[in-house]
């Protein structure tokens, strides 16, 4: 399965040291070259560890960074100019997700609202983190602890959704399309 990343599910999932789930779940990642400024150009001039993290993924090659082709490039610009609640990385995602026909990984409910409006397939962190159990990449301790990290680390999610989560992952009765 083709998959398209936005910036922060990287970032999470680098920060809770999970980002290698991507790797077993999808093979590789693919992102555009902004989401590669603002993971890791960015992150490095701030000093957060992470940006190391995505660095190292992208120079053992299963994270691929792609440039947008002219046609993006316009439609780009088209969307910055009308769409003013999400940023170029969103935008470039979105265009990437819709041109290969891939999952789109963005955590961003305006983002996400917007790509699911073009008819785009979209998943977040906790989505990752939540497969890794149904496929038994992880145990339902890891998954807990995984979530429970995101959110010390400052994942916003609401209260009652991350109760049904972590009642759901001790039942493993997992219905959420996060």
């Amino acid at each position: 399965m083709l998959i398209v990343s936005d910036t922060s599910p990287l970032i999470w999932l680098s920060k809770i040291g999970k980002i290698d789930l991507l790797k077993k779940l999808y093979g590789e990642v693919i992102i555009p070259e902004e989401v590669y400024k603002e993971a890791v150009e960015r992150g490095l001039q701030e000093g957060f560890s992470d940006a190391l993290v995505v660095k190292e993924c992208v120079e053992q090659g299963w994270i691929k960074v792609l440039k947008l082709d002219d046609g993006g490039v316009k439609l780009c610009q088209r969307m910055m100019e009308h769409a003013f609640e999400i940023h170029l990385g969103e935008v470039q995602a979105i265009i990437l997700a819709r041109e290969m026909g891939a999952l789109l990984l963005m955590d961003e409910s305006c983002g996400r609202a917007f790509a699911e409006a073009w008819g785009l397939r979209v998943k977040g962190t906790l989505h990752v983190i939540l497969k890794a159990l149904r496929e038994e990449l992880l145990d339902k301790d890891r998954v807990r602890e995984a979530v429970l990290q995101l959110v010390e680390k400052g994942f916003r999610i609401e209260p009652r959704l991350l109760a049904r989560i972590l009642k759901e992952i001790e039942g493993s009765d997992l219905q959420y399309k996060l």
